[in-house]
Protein backbone atom coordinates (compact mmCIF):
# COMPACT_ATOMS: atom_id res chain seq x y z
CA UNK A 1 0.00 0.00 0.00
CA UNK A 2 1.51 3.30 -1.09
CA UNK A 3 1.62 6.22 1.32
CA UNK A 4 -0.04 9.38 0.11
CA UNK A 5 2.09 12.44 -0.59
CA UNK A 6 0.15 14.39 2.01
CA UNK A 7 0.93 11.82 4.71
CA UNK A 8 4.62 11.79 3.79
CA UNK A 9 4.75 15.59 3.97
CA UNK A 10 3.02 15.62 7.34
CA UNK A 11 5.36 12.91 8.68
CA UNK A 12 8.39 14.84 7.45
CA UNK A 13 7.08 18.02 9.05
CA UNK A 14 6.45 16.22 12.32
CA UNK A 15 9.94 14.67 12.39
CA UNK A 16 11.49 18.01 11.50
CA UNK A 17 9.63 19.77 14.31
CA UNK A 18 10.56 16.98 16.71
CA UNK A 19 14.24 17.25 15.79
CA UNK A 20 14.11 21.01 16.13
CA UNK A 21 12.45 20.67 19.53
CA UNK A 22 15.11 18.25 20.75
CA UNK A 23 17.99 20.42 19.54
CA UNK A 24 16.37 23.54 21.00
CA UNK A 25 15.87 21.79 24.35
CA UNK A 26 19.46 20.56 24.47
CA UNK A 27 21.21 23.74 23.43
CA UNK A 28 18.96 26.72 24.07
CA UNK A 29 16.90 26.04 27.19
CA UNK A 30 17.69 25.56 30.87
CA UNK A 31 16.46 21.97 30.79
CA UNK A 32 20.00 20.50 30.61
CA UNK A 33 22.30 22.84 32.51
CA UNK A 34 25.46 21.84 34.34
CA UNK A 35 24.89 21.45 38.07
CA UNK A 36 27.51 18.89 39.12
CA UNK A 37 31.00 17.75 38.06
CA UNK A 38 32.15 14.31 39.17
CA UNK A 39 35.85 13.37 39.09
CA UNK A 40 37.10 9.77 39.09
CA UNK A 41 40.46 7.97 39.56
CA UNK A 42 42.39 11.09 40.63
CA UNK A 43 44.93 10.60 43.41
CA UNK A 44 47.62 13.26 43.16
CA UNK A 45 45.57 15.97 41.49
CA UNK A 46 42.69 17.13 43.69
CA UNK A 47 39.11 17.28 42.51
CA UNK A 48 39.09 21.02 43.22
CA UNK A 49 42.11 21.60 40.99
CA UNK A 50 40.65 19.57 38.14
CA UNK A 51 37.37 21.52 38.31
CA UNK A 52 39.31 24.79 38.42
CA UNK A 53 41.18 23.79 35.25
CA UNK A 54 37.89 23.33 33.38
CA UNK A 55 36.89 26.97 34.00
CA UNK A 56 33.31 25.73 34.40
CA UNK A 57 31.27 27.54 37.05
CA UNK A 58 27.99 25.63 36.79
CA UNK A 59 24.92 26.79 34.93
CA UNK A 60 26.45 26.21 31.48
CA UNK A 61 24.28 24.37 29.00
CA UNK A 62 25.58 20.82 29.18
CA UNK A 63 25.53 20.16 25.43
CA UNK A 64 27.33 23.39 24.62
CA UNK A 65 30.38 22.42 26.70
CA UNK A 66 33.20 21.65 24.25
CA UNK A 67 34.50 18.29 25.49
CA UNK A 68 37.49 18.20 23.13
CA UNK A 69 38.71 21.62 24.23
CA UNK A 70 38.13 20.66 27.85
CA UNK A 71 40.13 17.45 27.39
CA UNK A 72 43.10 19.40 26.00
CA UNK A 73 43.03 21.81 28.94
CA UNK A 74 43.15 18.98 31.45
CA UNK A 75 45.86 17.03 29.59
CA UNK A 76 48.08 20.12 29.77
CA UNK A 77 48.50 19.41 33.49
CA UNK A 78 51.91 17.73 34.04
CA UNK A 79 50.42 14.96 36.19
CA UNK A 80 47.54 14.02 33.87
CA UNK A 81 48.19 11.56 31.04
CA UNK A 82 44.69 10.80 29.73
CA UNK A 83 41.20 12.26 30.22
CA UNK A 84 37.76 10.82 29.45
CA UNK A 85 34.68 13.06 29.62
CA UNK A 86 31.02 12.08 29.56
CA UNK A 87 27.72 13.96 29.85
CA UNK A 88 25.26 12.28 32.22
CA UNK A 89 21.78 13.69 31.72
CA UNK A 90 20.21 15.78 32.89
CA UNK A 91 22.92 17.89 34.62
CA UNK A 92 26.18 15.97 35.38
CA UNK A 93 29.59 16.09 33.71
CA UNK A 94 31.89 13.15 34.52
CA UNK A 95 35.67 13.48 34.30
CA UNK A 96 37.84 10.36 34.51
CA UNK A 97 41.58 10.98 34.61
CA UNK A 98 44.59 8.74 34.26
CA UNK A 99 47.48 10.28 36.13
CA UNK A 100 51.10 9.93 35.13
CA UNK A 101 52.92 7.33 37.21
CA UNK A 102 56.48 7.89 38.36
CA UNK A 103 59.04 5.53 36.83
CA UNK A 104 62.52 6.85 37.59
CA UNK A 105 64.59 9.86 38.60
CA UNK A 106 66.28 11.80 35.82
CA UNK A 107 69.19 13.96 36.94
CA UNK A 108 69.81 17.22 35.08
CA UNK A 109 72.24 19.93 36.15
CA UNK A 110 72.57 18.35 39.60
CA UNK A 111 68.79 18.33 40.13
CA UNK A 112 66.54 15.29 40.16
CA UNK A 113 63.20 15.09 38.36
CA UNK A 114 60.59 12.35 38.49
CA UNK A 115 59.71 11.05 35.02
CA UNK A 116 57.01 8.71 33.75
CA UNK A 117 57.20 5.79 31.29
CA UNK A 118 57.35 8.19 28.34
CA UNK A 119 60.17 10.22 29.83
CA UNK A 120 57.87 13.15 30.62
CA UNK A 121 58.98 15.14 33.66
CA UNK A 122 56.26 14.97 36.31
CA UNK A 123 57.94 17.26 38.83
CA UNK A 124 60.65 17.56 41.42
CA UNK A 125 61.55 14.84 43.89
CA UNK A 126 61.63 14.34 47.63
CA UNK A 127 64.55 12.70 49.49
CA UNK A 128 62.49 9.55 50.12
CA UNK A 129 61.89 9.10 46.39
CA UNK A 130 65.36 7.55 46.09
CA UNK A 131 63.98 4.60 48.10
CA UNK A 132 61.35 3.84 45.44
CA UNK A 133 62.79 5.02 42.12
CA UNK A 134 66.18 4.39 40.51
CA UNK A 135 68.18 7.18 38.90
CA UNK A 136 68.49 6.97 35.12
CA UNK A 137 71.13 8.30 32.78
CA UNK A 138 70.48 8.38 29.04
CA UNK A 139 73.39 8.39 26.61
CA UNK A 140 71.50 7.07 23.59
CA UNK A 141 68.44 9.09 22.55
CA UNK A 142 67.63 6.69 19.69
CA UNK A 143 66.65 3.82 22.02
CA UNK A 144 65.10 5.95 24.73
CA UNK A 145 61.51 4.86 24.00
CA UNK A 146 62.42 1.14 24.12
CA UNK A 147 64.42 1.80 27.25
CA UNK A 148 61.46 3.30 29.11
CA UNK A 149 59.10 0.54 27.92
CA UNK A 150 61.51 -2.04 29.31
CA UNK A 151 61.86 -0.22 32.65
CA UNK A 152 58.07 0.04 32.93
CA UNK A 153 57.79 -3.73 32.41
CA UNK A 154 60.43 -4.39 35.09
CA UNK A 155 58.62 -2.10 37.54
CA UNK A 156 55.29 -3.86 37.13
CA UNK A 157 56.61 -7.43 37.22
CA UNK A 158 57.73 -7.77 40.82
CA UNK A 159 57.89 -11.56 40.65
CA UNK A 160 61.25 -11.30 38.88
CA UNK A 161 64.58 -10.58 40.59
CA UNK A 162 65.97 -8.08 41.18
CA UNK A 163 62.75 -6.22 41.98
CA UNK A 164 62.57 -2.65 40.73
CA UNK A 165 62.89 -1.12 44.20
CA UNK A 166 66.30 -2.81 44.59
CA UNK A 167 67.72 -0.89 41.61
CA UNK A 168 69.65 2.26 42.44
CA UNK A 169 70.81 3.42 39.01
CA UNK A 170 70.23 2.49 35.37
CA UNK A 171 72.30 3.74 32.44
CA UNK A 172 71.34 3.54 28.78
CA UNK A 173 74.65 3.35 26.93
CA UNK A 174 75.12 3.34 23.16
CA UNK A 175 74.81 -0.44 22.89
CA UNK A 176 73.80 -1.71 26.32
CA UNK A 177 71.85 -1.10 29.51
CA UNK A 178 73.63 -1.23 32.86
CA UNK A 179 71.72 -1.87 36.07
CA UNK A 180 73.21 -1.04 39.46
CA UNK A 181 71.51 -2.62 42.45
CA UNK A 182 71.48 -1.24 45.98
CA UNK A 183 73.76 -4.07 47.09
CA UNK A 184 76.38 -2.97 44.51
CA UNK A 185 75.74 -5.55 41.82
CA UNK A 186 76.20 -4.51 38.17
CA UNK A 187 74.11 -6.15 35.45
CA UNK A 188 74.76 -5.68 31.72
CA UNK A 189 72.05 -6.10 29.05
CA UNK A 190 72.65 -5.78 25.30
CA UNK A 191 70.45 -3.13 23.64
CA UNK A 192 68.02 -5.31 21.68
CA UNK A 193 64.26 -5.44 21.09
CA UNK A 194 62.06 -4.93 24.16
CA UNK A 195 60.71 -8.49 23.87
CA UNK A 196 64.25 -9.85 23.94
CA UNK A 197 65.13 -7.66 26.92
CA UNK A 198 62.17 -9.12 28.80
CA UNK A 199 63.32 -12.65 28.02
CA UNK A 200 66.81 -11.75 29.22
CA UNK A 201 65.36 -10.40 32.46
CA UNK A 202 63.54 -13.68 32.99
CA UNK A 203 66.84 -15.45 32.41
CA UNK A 204 68.43 -13.10 34.95
CA UNK A 205 65.72 -14.06 37.44
CA UNK A 206 66.79 -17.72 37.26
CA UNK A 207 70.40 -16.70 37.90
CA UNK A 208 69.40 -14.52 40.85
CA UNK A 209 67.26 -17.28 42.37
CA UNK A 210 70.21 -19.67 42.13
CA UNK A 211 72.51 -17.13 43.79
CA UNK A 212 70.06 -16.49 46.62
CA UNK A 213 69.41 -20.19 47.20
CA UNK A 214 73.14 -20.82 47.50
CA UNK A 215 73.96 -17.68 49.54
CA UNK A 216 76.15 -16.36 46.73
CA UNK A 217 74.37 -13.12 45.84
CA UNK A 218 76.61 -10.95 48.06
CA UNK A 219 79.70 -12.51 46.51
CA UNK A 220 78.88 -11.51 42.93
CA UNK A 221 79.77 -8.04 41.63
CA UNK A 222 78.94 -8.38 37.92
CA UNK A 223 76.49 -10.28 35.72
CA UNK A 224 76.77 -9.86 31.96
CA UNK A 225 73.90 -10.99 29.77
CA UNK A 226 75.37 -9.58 26.56
CA UNK A 227 76.64 -13.00 25.50
CA UNK A 228 75.17 -15.10 22.66
CA UNK A 229 73.09 -18.27 22.93
CA UNK A 230 71.55 -17.40 26.31
CA UNK A 231 74.88 -17.52 28.13
CA UNK A 232 75.89 -15.18 30.95
CA UNK A 233 79.13 -14.23 32.65
CA UNK A 234 79.39 -13.83 36.41
CA UNK A 235 82.30 -12.16 38.13
CA UNK A 236 82.79 -12.75 41.85
CA UNK A 237 84.23 -10.25 44.29
CA UNK A 238 87.88 -10.72 45.05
Amino acid sequence: MKLSLKFILLLGLFLGMLSFGIVYSLYFTDLFVLKEIKVFQNKKVSKEEIIRLTNLKGGERLFRVNLKSLQEKLKAHPLIEEVTLARRLPYILEITVKEREGLAILVRENRGYLIDKKGVIIGGILPQDYMFYPMVEIKNEEYKEKFFLFLDWVKHNKNYLPVYENLSKIILEEDKIIFYTKNHLQIYFPMVMVENLIELYRHLDKIMVYLYDNNLVEKVELIRLDYPNGRALLRFRS
